[in-house]
């Protein structure tokens, strides 16, 4: 687990060695891997750049941890060969009210929205538990490891969905955050960049290379089981010096996952992590910008996209307002049938007589 940065504490030691210490400083902020530079909010008293970025569940969660555990999760399985047996057990699933399963496999879907992986990451757990049933003797402590990291992941997003928290939950969040740092690793040799697998490759060439021709000179003084042996050892060798090689060389050094030490801080500084979710910008942004922009016809799209939602505004307030008036003269209109049903005042609320300036006028419809 990465330690947490205590960036108010970074700006009192700038500020203060400013003058004084310039190089001193500069070389403390170094060795943390802390950046000293200025930025647009540098001079405002009142705004803290540390503070400014939000967790958000949407793109820290859904869209951005959640793809990352299961890229790994899809290697992991293929791995081990249970890639079937996964997509077999999530498609048994049956649908509810609320949620909604896809019949494809991970695999097969080239763009997951944040509503999809929110309905993934209430099933992984159990679908991921019922593909790794029966294992070896070799492989049961990798499947506790991975069922054991892809729960905790899932413990932890689900309480911080909470709407409000309690010293409690808070431990909870971090003791669920602490586990799945800690077995993690059972996936690190799924996170392999494409430097690194080629840096690889091109070690496991030249063992190999290296290898054959000792064997080569060897292959007189030894007979065909002592051979056999030896390609065997040979090639554990090289296993060996492969996963020690991806182990040193890959890291879970990315921002998304050093923010999730911040949710717990977030939450006891300013409230629910809810309240920073934008999610609601996006339903908004559907309706307000895609809606109007497909039905324009794409030349100076604003203006058209600003109308379109202006009169369906309009409109919409308009009918609320004739449904307001209609129930309180009585009238209750029946929706796509043009129907009107005459209710019966009570006897108890007192009718008020509206009289208008013009004859016949007595209504707030007329």
């Amino acid at each position: 687990m990465y330690e947490t940065r205590d960036y108010m504490l970074y700006r009192e030691k700038a500020l203060r060695h400013e003058l004084a210490e310039a190089a001193g400083i500069a070389e403390y902020f170094q060795r943390l891997g802390v950046k000293i530079g200025n930025n647009v909010f540098t001079g405002l008293d009142r705004a803290s750049p540390a503070d400014l970025h939000k967790p958000d569940l949407l793109h820290n969660i859904y869209l951005g941890l959640f793809k990352h555990m299961m890229e790994w999760v899809e290697g992991f399985l293929k791995k081990h060969k249970r890639q079937q047996a996964f997509d077999d057990a999530r498609k048994e699933i049956s649908p509810y009210h609320g949620f909604s399963v896809q019949k494809k496999a991970y695999r097969e879907i080239p763009q997951w929205q944040g509503k999809q992986m929110r309905n993934l990451g209430r099933c992984i757990s159990a679908v991921l538990a019922s593909a790794l049933r029966n294992p070896y003797s070799s492989q049961y402590k990798d499947f506790k490891s991975a069922l054991k990291c892809v729960s905790t992941q899932v413990d932890f997003t689900l309480m911080a969905q909470y709407r409000s928290h309690t010293p409690d939950t808070l431990s909870y969040m971090e003791s669920y955050l602490q586990t799945f740092h800690r077995t993690k690793d059972i996936f690190l040799e799924i996170r392999t960049s494409k430097a690194t697998r080629a840096q690889a490759n091109r070690q496991d060439r030249e063992l190999r290379e290296l290898m054959a021709d000792q064997r080569a000179e060897e292959v007189r003084h030894r007979t065909v089981a002592n051979r056999r042996r030896l390609a065997d050892q040979q090639r554990i060798e090289r296993s060996d010096r492969r996963a020690d090689l991806i182990r040193r060389e890959n890291h879970f050094n990315f921002i998304k996952m050093h923010y999730l030490t911040h949710f717990a801080s977030h939450v006891r500084r300013f409230g629910s992590i809810s309240m920073c979710s934008t999610e609601i910008g996006k339903l908004a942004h559907k309706d307000q910008i895609k809606d109007g922009y497909c039905r324009s016809n794409k030349k100076e799209p604003a203006r058209q996209i600003l109308s379109h939602y202006g009169r369906q505004h309009t409109l919409g307030i308009r009918l609320q307002t004739i449904e307001a008036l209609l129930k309180v003269e009585g009238v209750i209109l029946v929706e796509d049938s043009g129907m009107e049903i005459l209710t019966v005042p009570s006897r108890s609320t007192p009718r008020r007589v509206l009289k208008g300036r013009m004859k016949n006028t007595s209504t707030l419809t007329e």
